[in-house]
């Protein structure tokens, strides 16, 4: 097993349900403010709960940094752009009443010990990110597991069971952990490339679905298991592309961070606000669309 942290920090809000976000609905949202990736996943009672984080490596604006509800609350209505919100004020002073957190990343290649007569599941097999919705439900798909595979067994066929376990459920865990780290690219450039391929697979895929696979999170809203959006995302290039950009990105900003590594100047080029803005653009429009499937599509 690894564990490590998700190399970003992030705070939680919850907020009453935006007018333009349907009960139920959970919307990701990339890129939805300079440097900073979100995702809302819906509550009962009208609420929704809004999660937003930037990278170690690319800080968010100072504004968001800020422990003034006033600021927080006007840089909020004039950046993020993807739906209006009821109350910005209460957004704001939520935010500033909390501190930035993290959470760790636990991956793990075997979920069992016939040695030790032991077996983990959930967060203590696969802690990862928010950023695709689905810790809770991948935990939840543990348990039914377990208790299909001990009507299976037997409650006195525990070997059996937890090596049974760790087979059908650690390529689930892993695709968990992986995808939620390496769907979305570091990397403005390439993440805006993957948002417009993706958006352009997704169009195709409604008027031909037995040609082309569709974006992988229209995979995972569809309720697809993890193990075959993992497939799909593979196949298109993402994981392995994605992979190489985080996995850099990481490594040199501890070497910087700790000074194994003098930080060289960068040269003057585009301004990273310019790029960001055909991101956001994209990136809130696929968002807001890929999750209003509800067609299951077929996997070529």
């Amino acid at each position: 097993c690894s564990v490590d942290d998700i190399f970003s920090e992030f705070k939680a809000v919850h907020v009453k349900l935006p007018p333009k976000v349907g009960p139920g609905t959970l919307t990701l949202l990339p890129n939805s403010m300079p440097n900073m990736n979100g995702i809302a996943l819906p509550e009962k009672g009208g609420m929704i709960c809004m999660t937003f984080g930037h990278n170690l490596d690319k800080p968010c604006d100072d504004e968001m940094m800020s422990d003034d509800p006033k600021i927080v609350a006007k840089y909020v209505k004039e950046k993020f752009q993807a739906y209006a919100l009821i109350d910005y004020e209460d957004f704001a002073a939520q935010w500033c009443n909390q501190s930035w957190n993290t959470t760790g990343q636990v991956h793990c290649n075997f979920y069992h010990s016939n040695k030790l007569h032991c077996l983990i599941l959930g967060d203590a097999a696969h802690a990862t990110s928010p950023s695709i919705g689905m810790g809770m439900n991948t935990a939840l798909s543990d348990a039914s597991c377990l208790n299909r595979l001990l009507d299976k067994h037997g409650d006195d066929s525990w070997d059996e069971v937890r090596q049974a376990f760790s087979h059908e459920r650690v390529k689930e865990g892993q695709s968990l952990t992986d995808l939620a780290y390496y769907l979305f690219s570091f990397d403005t450039k390439q993440q805006l490339r993957f948002l417009l391929a993706g958006a352009i697979r997704t169009v195709i895929w409604k008027r031909f679905p037995s040609l082309v696979n569709p974006d992988p999170q229209v995979l995972i809203g569809c309720g697809y298991k993890l193990s075959e959006v993992y497939a799909a995302a593979k196949s298109m290039g993402i994981i392995d592309a994605v992979h190489a950009t985080n996995d850099t990105a990481r490594r040199e900003y501890w070497e910087k961070r700790w000074g194994m590594i003098q930080e060289e100047k960068t040269k003057s080029g585009i301004s990273a606000k310019v790029l960001l803005l055909p991101v956001l653009c994209a990136g809130l429009a696929f968002s807001m669309y890929i999750y209003q499937q509800t067609t299951p599509p077929i996997l070529s």
